[in-house]
């Protein structure tokens, strides 16, 4: 059997006007500023070790980083609270369909451990997910655009490879999803983004998803979807 492996960030939570509303005040609380390109490049679906080192311009020690990223993430975690948080269009009754079946799911997020506490609180992610299958950003994993988490998060389900489906938003994340050699991958567009340059399937909306499909994929096929 395959799994279903999911990003959160832009794509179970739809989050990126407070992703960005929360870097452009905190980027200039230390003088920099950053293109959108570079932001999509440097930001979006990365880890904080490569995003921090990128905007300081040398290596951190853990301590800075981790210093780093929770200046950032109240300024977020503030944003959030602002409105209210409830996961993608359609996304519940997706979930909750896979559940019933007993399939194999998992997060892999560049997130680190304090959003991730946040988001369980806020968003009930336990009632679909095993806390062990959220794989986050702990300071010792690669990011994204590395495979690194999804193939962690494939490794703590135990499921074929070739028979799994990931879902992602991100360049960089659909990278590290194609760098998994995942045969079904499934892209998120939350943010009216161009992704004309890839192949895959393009939802903007959960209930867009084939559920008879992805549970066949999942169940029994190896053919991509």
């Amino acid at each position: 059997m395959g799994g279903v492996i999911f990003d959160l960030n832009g794509t179970l939570f739809w989050d990126s006007k407070y992703q960005e509303i929360s870097w452009d005040k905190y980027l200039p609380t230390h003088n920099i500023s950053l293109t959108m390109p570079e932001k999509k490049e440097y930001i979006h679906g990365r880890n904080s070790k490569d995003t921090f080192e990128f905007l300081f311009k040398r290596k951190l020690d853990d301590w800075e980083i981790e210093k780093y990223s929770e200046e950032k993430e109240v300024f977020y975690r503030r944003e959030c609270l602002k409105h209210e948080m409830k996961i993608a269009p359609g996304a519940e009754a997706f979930l909750k369909h896979l559940k019933n079946l007993r399939i194999p799911m998992a997060i892999a997020t560049a997130s680190g451990k304090s959003n991730i506490d946040f988001f369980i609180e806020k968003l009930n992610l336990l009632h679909y997910f095993n806390e062990e299958n959220i794989i986050y950003n702990d300071g010792k994993i690669k990011g994204k655009p590395h495979p690194d988490l999804f193939e962690k998060a494939l490794f703590t389900l135990g499921v074929e490879k070739s028979k799994s489906v990931i879902f992602e938003d991100s360049f960089s994340g659909i990278q590290a999803a194609m760098n998994t050699n995942v045969p079904n991958i499934i892209i998120v567009n939350s943010t009216k983004e161009d992704y004309s340059k890839y192949s895959f399937p393009v939802i903007e909306h959960f209930d867009q998803v084939n559920r008879d499909a992805i549970t066949y994929k999942v169940m029994h096929s190896h053919e991509p979807c």
